[in-house]
């Protein structure tokens, strides 16, 4: 989100001054059909794009920089276990709406009386959001929440080595 409000701000900033004075230095296109090219530089990619490491380069307990064995700096091992057990690597948000008070207040009906009887706790699945804590990612129904332009800008910032 904090991405793709980034991107919104920088392209504003850099449209803005070109739209309210043509010769502002805008970039010009040499025929009509022809597509408009942004070059974006590797300290801009590093600026837009959040940085995720090689896993070769991640903490791994009991193994030094230099990948030699050493005395774990995990303190206590069930500690670390339970934690392992119950912290999952993806967690899941089921998104469930009851239709029936959904609206409530818009429809004006408001009271419990207004609500056939049983049906109060009526539940109705949208979809389920995921985040994996590994890939520091989320889903929804398991297609990825990223727009396009973000991708294309992650894929163009990573051809030029930034990742």
């Amino acid at each position: 989100m904090f991405r793709c409000l980034l991107v919104s701000c920088l392209s504003i900033c850099a449209v803005a001054p070109a739209l309210a004075d043509p010769s502002a230095g805008a970039p010009t296109r040499l025929m009509p059909d022809t597509p408009l090219v942004i070059t974006i530089s590797k300290p801009d990619c590093s600026r837009l794009i959040r940085h995720i490491p090689d896993a070769d380069v991640a903490y791994r307990p009991g193994v030094d920089a230099r990948g030699r064995r050493v005395v774990s700096a995990d303190l206590d091992p069930v500690a670390a276990d339970f934690a392992r057990r119950v912290v999952p690597d993806v967690l899941e948000i089921p998104i469930t709406i009851n239709p029936l008070t959904y609206n409530k207040e818009r429809q004006g009906n408001t009271t419990p009386q207004g609500i056939a009887k049983g049906l109060g706790l009526t539940q109705s699945k949208i979809g389920t959001v995921k985040y994996d804590f590994a890939r520091d990612s989320f889903t929804f129904n398991d297609q990825p929440m990223m727009l396009d332009d973000q991708r294309a800008l992650a894929a163009a910032c990573a051809r030029r080595g930034v990742r």
